[in-house]
């Protein structure tokens, strides 16, 4: 799963895509203004275990936990 990840990862940030997060298993990009661009919809609900899923908290917004796409790389990198 760990390589399907870093290919969607590079894939994101070779379009220009910054930070992302996530909203009921789907990864979205963030973008200011606020804009839906839907890039991954996880039916495994396994993929990306390490981005907050946004719904999984009370009143909470994008900008808390977006997540940038290179410290997303790096990690998985290393891995």
């Amino acid at each position: 799963m760990k390589e399907l990840e870093l290919m969607l990862l590079n894939m994101w940030s070779e379009c220009g895509i910054k930070e992302i997060y996530k909203y009921k298993n789907r990864i979205k990009a963030f973008k200011e203004p606020l804009t839906n661009i839907e890039l991954f919809y996880d039916l495994t609900y396994r993929l990306f275990s390490d981005v907050e899923d946004i719904a999984d908290h009370e009143d909470s917004c994008p900008k808390e936990y977006k997540v940038s796409v290179n410290a997303l790389i790096q990690s998985r990198s290393r891995a």
